[in-house]
């Protein structure tokens, strides 16, 4: 609960992440599409600015403290994305002076993003498998918190996910992470042969992960960034493409290969 619209503000910037850089103007935002694979300025298509109120005068107006949202289309694919945003005014200095001087200041507009649809980090990957159900909505939900700006968040629920892959699709025997993670070097899934690398950038995910999960005493440690969150689930993406995606393009091209050269089953 807020006590002023200040405190109101101060949890805004302290909570949510400030996308104030990625607008060009009025009618243009530079963002990500996830189908170009790109970032392009995407056009504003609509934009709603929150509640309105009327005065004693029956004159309407916008609450400038309220949220607001932004549909955004893609120039190329037409694909949309909503944004859902606060705006924040404040005046801020803008050039030191003297000592003793009045120091210069002018109104400066901060945007800050409380929530996107779809999440930012593309929480619908196709090359993640379907089954086990918690697999995705592990994987869902770390881009949810990601999202958030809870990255602490996201970084438990990547490694909840790996631990899903170990334990529900490569059959580890359930235990710690880690004895699961060396376990699984050597067994085969989808034709491939599980090596020293997956175990090794799963390492990296668990200990992200305990991190998330525990606090550290060294205080460079304490808090996860943004990027720290991206870069984990680039991480993440990666085990799944050598683990599931990798594999079954190999094996659609081998396929199509037999087929157009009219090649038959091997018999002995």
């Amino acid at each position: 609960m807020f006590k002023t619209t200040e405190d109101q503000k101060e949890y805004i910037r302290e909570t949510y992440p400030e996308v104030t850089d990625h607008r060009i103007d009025e009618r243009h935002w530079d963002l990500h599409c996830s189908h170009c694979n790109m970032t392009r300025g995407f056009q504003v298509i609509e934009r709603s600015e929150g509640r309105e109120y009327t005065n004693y005068g029956g004159v309407y107006s916008i609450d400038s403290e309220a949220p607001y949202s932004i549909y955004f289309r893609c120039p190329v694919c037409s694909g949309y994305k909503q944004w859902i945003l606060y705006k924040i005014s404040s005046r801020e200095v803008i050039e030191e002076v003297n000592p003793g001087e009045e120091p210069k200041k002018k109104t400066v507009v901060r945007y800050y993003r409380v929530t996107s649809l779809p999440s930012e980090g593309v929480e619908d990957m196709e090359e993640i498998p379907e089954n086990p159900p918690s697999l995705r909505t592990a994987y869902k939900q770390a881009i949810r918190a990601m999202d958030a700006n809870a990255h602490i968040a996201a970084a438990a629920m990547f490694r909840r996910a790996l631990q899903i892959i170990t334990r529900d699709i490569l059959d580890a025997t359930p235990g710690s992470l880690a004895a699961e993670l060396s376990e699984v070097v050597g067994k085969k899934y989808n034709g491939v042969k599980i090596t020293n690398d997956f175990s090794d950038i799963g390492y990296i995910l668990k200990e992200a992960g305990n991190q998330g999960a525990h606090p550290d005493k060294d205080p460079d440690l304490l808090e996860f960034t943004e990027q720290d969150a991206q870069d984990l689930q680039k991480i993440f993406m990666e085990i799944v493409s050598d683990l599931f995606f990798v594999p079954e393009v190999a094996k659609k091209s081998r396929e199509d290969f037999l087929k157009r050269r009219k090649i038959g089953s091997k018999t002995i």
